[in-house]
């Protein structure tokens, strides 16, 4: 028997599609990447996409932090690296490290996981899953993903929205990638250009189906620090809290 892999690697070339108008890896694009190299490396650890539907359990991502030296360049090469932590009784932890072509971590993120079955969705015991996965003692950052603070949601959403067959995942509920892209959508592009993103925290919450209609709230207390919520617009229900961490870009 092959032994497993405990730190999951992949080198990359940028592609034109991971990338925004700066020629820059977007975030959005990033979480993808770094949600599929997930699942590889549960592929080599018997707990893939297919092993756990086989079994009739899905993954889900509750939590995911990054924190962003640069974003790297369309072409530019790059190693991924992801390995799998402690767990704890419902749970999963997985931290990632992207390195450029001189040794540097470009970004670091941590993640947290849980397992649903897919007849409920309700959480199921870690015990019975990871009994071989190759546990790794060492975090990729200092601070983990926290529970972003609540926003306080208008009566009157702004702008109610419907989810489209695009936005749909294989598990049937919006990619949570799009929420990311959603919340984006929603910051001044004068700040974005003038403000470079150094950390994200996102907290998943709910699962938004075809069919649904959401609205996004944004608001910052500080100017450099934005908390965004995408909530159902016709139920009381938040599907996704965002935070995003930004400095002035020096001149």
């Amino acid at each position: 028997m092959t032994p497993p892999i405990p730190i999951f690697e992949e080198h990359i070339t940028v592609p034109s599609y991971f990338v925004g108008e700066d020629s820059r890896m977007t975030v959005s694009s990033l979480f993808s990447l770094l949600t599929e190299v997930s699942n590889r490396h549960a592929s080599l650890l018997n707990a893939g996409w297919h092993q756990l539907r086989e079994r009739g359990y899905f993954w889900v991502i509750t939590r995911m932090r990054m924190e962003i030296n640069r974003m790297p360049e369309w072409t530019e090469p790059v190693l991924l690296r992801s390995w799998v932590r402690k767990s704890d009784a419902a749970t999963s932890p997985r931290d990632y490290e992207l390195i450029d072509a001189n040794g540097n971590v470009i970004v670091a993120a941590s993640s947290v996981w849980a397992i649903l079955d897919i007849e409920h969705g309700r959480p199921q015991r870690m015990s019975a899953f990871d009994a071989d996965f190759p546990v790794q003692e060492r975090s990729a950052m200092e601070h983990k993903p926290q529970k972003v603070k609540a926003l306080t949601i208008p009566e009157a959403h702004p702008e109610p929205k419907r989810v489209c067959p695009s936005d749909i995942d294989m598990n049937h509920h919006v990619n949570n990638a799009r929420y990311i892209q959603w919340a984006f959508d929603t910051i001044d592009n004068d700040f974005r250009q003038t403000h470079k993103l150094t950390a994200m925290t996102v907290n998943f919450l709910g699962q938004a189906k075809l069919g649904d209609t959401y609205a996004i709230c944004s608001a910052s207390e500080d100017g450099e620090t934005y908390r965004t919520a995408i909530v159902s617009a016709g139920e009381p229900q938040e599907f996704c809290r965002i935070e995003t961490e930004w400095h002035p870009i020096e001149q």
